[in-house]
């Protein structure tokens, strides 16, 4: 990493990485709320509105969740090709023009046209792929616990919006809710969307706003030998980039590929049907939504935790020990007949999800910053018929047979297959063109 042209920026008291990771946070946490988590939310008073089968409105829902994954390749390299900040702006307005669709959709199709053109493009391009590429380039040392903070801060945001949500859902209409997504679109995520910086390079900073005159001391002093700490530091910054097919041809990308599409296919039914299932469970909806918005807390200091060890702890142990916890909290779920069985079940579920920032975060610590956004993009296609076809086919079981009890047991084998392949990973070998860099380096 060239550090020549830094300038005396990095010495400022706040590192803008901080602020910006604290405006990107916000603008998530409101996406989170009313597209990522919102569905759950939605489906039975849409259902119901709308006259639709159960497999209908879930379709539709993990129709929108999925299409960013399939989009991920392509939206992934516009993210890596022209910057976060452009894609966000566009994802922006995409998203609120379709909840303004949604808000007055009369039938089956403007819903799905709705959140299948608009909404889920919007929401796929301007903050799942936009956003974490951002905090990717602002951070290298801090980047677990950069991901971790916006992570949870999405989630602190639905917990806090989540029961508002169902509120005016419950008192008012469905609609109501959709109105004020588009709002939150327009006059709040838009205006601010102006003050992100795609990387610190572009203002004169460098990653973590690190010192350059410090690293320089490093590298010159290289010679006469470093000390662990030294050493350690400079591998954040002077770490060569994978090229896309180098990293593509690493047992490591594939580990963490599979891995992360077995934790989706576990994630997937549960997340769009939660507040079905505690219903089905004998739960009311009113009180289902309050222990969604429970799990969704446990999210907060979950992911904190996790980003705090992240890089202290080696991923395969915290990605593998996160979906055993998980699989302990389905098999709760399926033998608990209780409210405090469920409050159980949704706080190891929670706690589960801890471990998301570290999976994301193992692409960049494992392969740079370049082709961050794009090979995150590869991961998330990989899943994406799980996003289609596992909440579908659990509103068509639960049409069918009236049960939730099949879907669940999935959820908890498929998290055990995850954990499996995270413990295989390993960080990969560098290619002999990496090896010359870093020996000219030395």
């Amino acid at each position: 990493m060239d550090i020549s042209n830094s300038s005396s920026k990095s010495s400022s008291k706040i590192f803008y990485g901080w602020k910006l990771l604290a405006l990107i946070s916000f603008m998530g946490s409101l996406n989170n709320a009313f597209f990522s988590k919102g569905s759950a939310l939605f489906l039975l008073p849409v259902e119901n509105s709308l006259g639709l089968s159960r497999a209908t409105s879930s379709l539709i829902f993990s129709l929108a969740r999925s299409e960013g994954a399939v989009e991920g390749p392509i939206v992934g390299y516009l993210v890596d090709r022209f910057g976060s900040k452009k894609m966000m702006i566009l994802g922006t307005v995409l998203a609120g023009i379709g909840f303004v669709i949604f808000a007055l959709a009369p039938n089956v199709w403007m819903f799905a046209v709705a959140y299948l053109v608009f909404i889920a493009v919007g929401a796929a391009m301007g903050f799942q792929h936009a956003i974490a590429a951002t905090v990717n380039m602002w951070f290298s040392k801090y980047r677990v616990r950069a991901l971790a903070i916006q992570e949870a801060s999405g989630n602190l945001g639905s917990m806090l919006l989540i029961p508002l949500i169902g509120l005016l859902i419950a008192y008012f209409s469905w609609r109501w809710a959709a109105a004020l997504a588009a709002a939150s679109y327009f006059f709040v995520i838009l205006p601010l969307s102006v003050f992100v910086k795609s990387s610190p390079e572009s203002v004169g900073l460098l990653p973590d706003g690190a010192d350059p005159e410090e690293l320089n001391k490093i590298r010159n002093a290289q010679s006469e030998g470093l000390s662990n700490s030294e050493s350690r530091t400079l591998s954040y910054y002077d770490s060569p980039d994978f090229m896309l097919r180098e990293a593509l041809l690493t047992p490591t990308y594939w580990f963490l590929l599979i891995g992360t599409m077995f934790r989706q296919i576990a994630k997937a039914p549960i997340q769009v049907h939660i507040v079905a299932i505690l219903h089905w469970k004998g739960l009311d909806v009113a009180t289902a939504s309050l222990i969604f918005a429970f799990w969704l807390g446990m999210n907060v200091p979950s992911k904190l935790f996790f980003g705090f060890i992240g890089d202290r702890v080696p991923k395969q142990v915290s990605l593998g020990g996160g979906m055993v916890l998980y699989a302990v909290s389905m098999l709760v779920l399926i033998y608990g007949a209780s409210l405090w069985m469920c409050l159980l079940s949704a706080f190891l579920g929670g706690l589960a999800e801890g471990i998301t920032p570290i999976n994301w975060g193992a692409i960049g610590d494992y392969f740079g910053r370049n082709y961050f956004a794009t090979l995150r993009g590869i991961i998330n296609l990989s899943h994406s018929w799980a996003l289609v076809g596992l909440p579908w086919a659990a509103g068509w079981w639960f049409d069918k047979y009236d049960s939730y009890l099949m879907i669940i047991w999935v959820s908890f084998a498929s998290a055990l297959v995850s954990g499996v392949f995270y413990v295989l990973m390993r960080r990969p070998k560098l290619p002999s063109r990496l090896e010359a860099v870093r020996s000219s380096n030395v």
